[in-house]
């Protein structure tokens, strides 16, 4: 009995040997585990650590960077909102300087109105006193050519008042002679002779001197250079011609010593009369 609970005791130890031995390896293969887990624990805490240093480093070094950088755009954001203060300050006289050049500019569009409505006047003046002024030229014109005509028949009367006067003094100087001898022959020279006019018995020629219409513009009147003194008197006939071309005839209606004026006979003309045309009183 003795030898089987020895044996079964043995038979246990035996058995628990092998399970201390086995419990033994198994804690010895479990510890080693552990230690290699907790070198490489501590290896990756040391890593993460170093990592966490770093990373602490860095984000200091961030954090004053961007504590710099925070400064920096704050001071930007200071200097910003000062400009944004300047440019609204700016754009408030901008705006009002707008205002004024825009009133400014409806004043200068409302003036330029104005001139252009006074500028238009003006050349409506401008036209209307070139008109008259081209008018008064023509006017000018013809008061020059006018004024020359009249200083022409002005210098031809001048001519024919001297004329006049010289045979008015030769014929004072007749006459005076002529009643010396009616004193003479005891004849009253104040009294009037009369007679019958003797007829123009001699063929009398001259020069058409002038032409013009009358007053009334209702006939032509020429100026011939023969009158009285060369037998011209009123109602006479008297033939105008150029060349070998018959013009018209005239009847004298003014006389004078040295010239005569006569009316155109319309029936009878046959052409324009010029200055310088022959007059006779026979063909």
């Amino acid at each position: 009995m003795n030898n089987v609970v020895g044996k079964i005791l043995i038979v246990l130890q035996l058995v628990f040997s092998l399970c201390f031995m086995c419990f033994a390896g198994a804690a010895y293969t479990f510890h080693e585990g552990w230690k290699n887990r907790a070198t490489t624990a501590e290896d990756k805490l040391k890593n993460t650590n170093l990592q966490l240093t770093e990373a602490q480093t860095a984000r200091q070094q961030l954090e004053e960077k961007l504590t710099a950088d925070v400064k920096t755009q704050t001071e930007r954001a200071v200097m910003a909102e000062a400009k944004v203060t300047g440019l609204e300050t700016s754009l408030a006289q901008a705006l009002g300087n707008l205002a004024n050049a825009e009133q400014q500019r409806d004043k200068h569009l409302a003036d330029l109105a104005i001139a252009q409505q006074e500028a238009q006047a003006r050349i409506s003046e401008t036209t209307d006193a070139r008109s008259e002024n081209l008018r008064l030229n023509d006017r000018v014109v013809d008061g020059i050519s006018v004024r020359r005509t009249l200083e022409d028949q002005v210098l031809e009367l001048q001519g024919q008042n001297n004329e006049a006067v010289r045979r008015e003094q030769a014929n004072i100087e007749k006459l005076e002679r002529l009643r010396g001898v009616l004193s003479k022959n005891n004849i009253d020279w104040e009294e009037a002779l009369k007679g019958p006019v003797l007829p123009v018995s001699e063929k009398v020629n001259g020069v058409v001197r002038a032409a013009r219409k009358n007053e009334s513009r209702s006939a032509e009147l020429v100026e011939i250079s023969v009158g009285s003194d060369d037998g011209i008197t009123k109602s006479m006939r008297l033939t105008i011609y150029r060349g070998a071309k018959y013009v018209c005839q005239i009847e004298v209606t003014e006389v004078y010593p040295d010239v005569a004026v006569g009316r155109v006979i319309e029936e009878t003309r046959n052409g324009t009369i010029e200055r310088g045309d022959n007059v006779t009183t026979k063909l």
